[in-house]
């Protein structure tokens, strides 16, 4: 079966029992803590393949990786149960899409070459909100970009970089000098 049709099933099976339950933003901020822990600790996927481990041992795992609430160890019980821990990834994700649409959140990573004050990333969080969204910003400091900044959300990216700017000052001078030869 296909990884986004399953872990599209779950997401949603866990955001309809959470909403139930009144836990959906602790699940939320339980999913971002996983896919923040999944994407820095690379070994953890591997450890949950062993087959050393146990299924209490692996639920375990998944909940001390985050400050985990009782609606989450269910389901990361009912995971293991079934044996979809190498798509956790994608429920996360899936998840959290599902969330920010039903809240009404936009996701804006905004990359400068320096550290964002609070007053900025205030201005610019309204700025780039659609009417009547909550925007979650996130700076991220990248220094190769030397100036300028680089605005991604979910469906947009805006590059207005330097570094961008002095690529694309290359590659017309390359054409240029190509048709002189």
């Amino acid at each position: 079966m296909n990884t986004g049709v399953v872990s599209m099933r779950y997401a949603k099976a866990l955001f309809t029992y959470s909403k139930e339950q009144g836990m959906e933003d602790a699940i939320y901020r339980n999913m971002l803590q996983l896919m923040a822990t999944l994407q820095q600790v690379k070994e953890l996927a591997a450890m949950l393949a062993a087959p050393t481990l146990s299924k209490d041992e692996r639920v375990r795992l998944l909940c001390s990786a985050v400050n985990a609430s009782p609606v989450y160890e269910d389901f990361m019980r009912l995971v293991v149960d079934e044996e979809r821990e190498s798509l956790l990834i994608f429920i996360a994700h899936c998840y959290v899409s599902l969330y920010r649409k039903e809240k009404n959140i936009v996701a804006v990573r905004f990359t400068t070459a320096e550290p964002l004050g609070e007053e900025f990333c205030d201005r610019v969080a309204a700025e780039f909100a659609p009417s009547g969204a909550t925007v979650e910003l996130q700076n991220v400091v990248d220094e190769d970009i030397v100036g300028g900044f680089i605005y991604e959300t979910e469906t947009h990216r805006l590059d207005a970089s330097i570094r961008r700017r002095l690529r694309d000052i290359e590659t017309e001078f390359i054409k240029q000098n190509r048709k002189l030869v």
